[in-house]
Order: structure tokens, then C-alpha cells, then sequence
């Protein structure tokens, strides 16, 4: 049989010797060769494959989940009966919603079914914000949620919408973006988490959220205007007082100081004259009479002086001397 298929590839033999004397390549050959150089391309074309850095991949047989590999790096698989699933694990992915940018990353497109929003309040709001996730599980995101991109797009809105229903339109427009897109970015993790969605929730941001009515949407713009003006004027305010109130402390301490100092003068001055006073009330009560004099000559020592005085002598208007 062996000798038999030799001779079918194109091999003679020494029937005395029995060994292969010459080879002649017959027409079959080529389909051999054509053949065995197919077979070959494929397991170079079909069996190695490429990951960039931020992919991993899914390896299958005949349709059946087997391993994972990567990130990155060239692999082998089994060639025409394995698949390789690649999945972008290490990078971040955004997702949009209530918009829809072009090519220049300019908003061309609103999606009002996504954006419009019932707000705490029963006022109606246009919510545009985006999320970006990281894939976790290869296996997960591949094999045990269907559509996880869906899935993903239906909980953000949920989430978003649950938060928009506990929250004044009026946050969304003015001071509380920050704490929205935290307590959304919870959320939206939680959703994930309970239905074993093994993705990363890197980040919920609004993108300028308006309201369907542009009159509406100039008055809270002028709100919003109004609040930053009260709090430029807030701040004018604090640096004025500072500037103010220490030298204000500064000019009432030194009136306090001078006062204090009045009073002392003053106490101890009327103190010294009580001191005196009393002096003079002892020697009175001694001898009235030389105190009295004593008393009368001091004042007319201290009032003459100053005084125009008009002297009569003899008892006589005709000796008038005045000085």
C-alpha cells in the first residue's frame, strides 16, 4: 500500500533492490504543493493574530469560550476552527447622551427623547451630559450581558433620570453641577454592579444642561449672572473689611487710650484739689478769721493783677488815680 502510493506521487523503484531509484513531478504534484502553500498562509494568516496595548481578547473554539489573552502582544490560535474576540480593556470609552457630535467634536445633533427630563418641581429640563467606563471582565462584557452597550446607554438614563426627579431644575443650571454628576456617577456604578456588568464608571459630566423654552433659559442664565455678581460683590465686601475693620480697631484703641489718660488727669487732679480743699476746711475750723483773710488776700493777689483799678484818696472824687 505504501509503495503502491510512492508510485501514485511520482517515486520509482528498483523492483531487484527495492528501494526508491527517481522521482519524475508529475501534474499532481502541483496540486500537493498548491495545497501544502495553502495550508500554510493559513496558519500564518488564520493562527497569529495582533493586540494593540489596550486591547485583551476572547479566545474561541468552534464557537465555545476557552481563555483570554493580553493586553497587547502577538498570539496564536488555532487556525479556521478558533475566533479571537478582542476587547478594548485599558482605555476609557465615551458615551453621549441628549447630543451627538460630528467628526470636529462640535454638538450637531440633539436627541430630545434622551434629553428632555422632569425635574423635582414638575418643571421640564434638556439634560445633555456624557460618561466614560472602562471594560473590567472581558468574559462579562462578551458573554454575560447582551448588548452591554445598551445596557449601558438604558442605565445612564435611568440613573440620570432618577436623580433629575429629586432635583430643582434650578441645580442643574446654576451651583450644584458637581454634586449632580457624583451622585449620578454612584448611582450609574450601583446599576452596574447589581446586574454583574464589570465595568469602571469613570465619569458623569453635564454638558451645559438648558431648557426647552429659550425665554426661560434667559431668565436662568440671568439668575445664574445675578448669583456670580452677588458673589464677586461678597467678596469685595470681606476684602473691604478687612481692610477697614483693623484700622477702625486701630483708631478706637488710641481714642480708648486717650481717654483713659483723660480720666486720669482729671481723677487725680480733682482728687488734689479735694486734698487741698480739706487742708483749708482744717485750718478754717482752727482760726476762721486769719483763714478768712488768708483767703480774700490770695484771690485778690491772683484778680488784681489782671484787673483796671480806680483808687479814691482823702475821701475826696477829686483824687482819682486809676491804673
Amino acid at each position: 500500500m505504501k509503495k503502491k502510493f510512492l508510485t501514485f506521487l511520482g517515486f520509482s523503484f528498483d523492483e531487484k533492490e527495492n528501494y526508491i531509484s527517481g522521482f519524475t513531478f508529475l501534474p499532481f504534484n502541483w496540486v500537493i504543493v498548491i495545497g501544502g502553500l495553502a495550508l500554510a498562509i493559513s496558519i500564518i494568516f488564520t493562527g497569529f493574530f495582533v493586540l494593540d496595548k489596550t486591547e485583551r481578547a476572547a479566545i474561541e473554539v468552534f464557537g465555545a469560550y476557552k481563555y483570554e489573552v493580553g493586553p497587547g502582544g502577538i498570539h496564536f490560535k488555532l487556525p479556521l476552527v478558533s475566533h479571537a474576540r478582542k476587547v478594548p480593556t485599558e482605555m476609557r470609552r465615551r458615551w453621549e447622551l441628549g447630543f451627538r457630535t460630528n467628526d470636529n467634536g462640535k454638538r450637531d445633533e440633539e436627541i430630545p427623547s434622551e434629553a428632555t427630563m422632569l425635574t423635582k418641581g414638575g418643571q421640564l429640563g434638556s439634560i445633555y451630559w456624557i460618561f466614560q467606563y472602562t471594560i473590567q471582565d472581558v468574559y462579562s462584557w462578551l458573554y454575560e450581558v447582551k448588548d452591554p452597550e445598551e445596557v449601558l446607554n438604558v442605565l445612564s438614563q435611568g440613573s440620570m433620570r432618577l436623580v433629575a426627579g429629586q432635583t430643582p431644575l434650578d441645580a442643574f443650571l446654576t451651583t450644584e453641577k458637581i454634586e449632580i454628576q457624583e451622585k449620578n456617577k454612584k448611582l450609574f456604578q450601583d446599576y452596574c454592579d447589581e446586574i454583574g456588568l464589570k465595568v469602571s464608571i469613570d465619569e458623569v459630566k453635564l454638558q451645559d444642561p438648558g431648557l426647552p423654552d429659550a425665554s426661560v433659559q434667559q431668565a436662568y442664565d440671568e439668575v445664574a449672572n445675578a448669583m456670580k455678581l452677588k458673589d464677586a460683590n461678597l467678596n469685595e465686601a470681606i476684602e473691604y473689611h478687612n481692610k477697614i475693620v483693623p484700622k477702625a480697631r486701630g483708631e478706637a484703641a488710641k481714642l480708648i487710650n486717650s481717654a483713659k489718660e483723660y480720666y486720669t488727669t482729671q481723677v487725680n487732679g480733682a482728687k488734689g484739689e479735694i486734698l487741698l480743699f480739706e487742708g483749708v476746711l482744717s485750718e478754717y475750723k482752727k482760726d476762721p478769721v486769719t483763714t478768712e483773710q488768708k483767703l480774700w488776700y490770695e484771690a485778690m493777689q491772683e484778680v488784681l493783677p489782671n484787673a483796671k483799678k480806680t483808687i479814691i484818696e482823702d475821701n475826696s472824687m477829686l483824687n482819682i488815680k486809676t491804673y
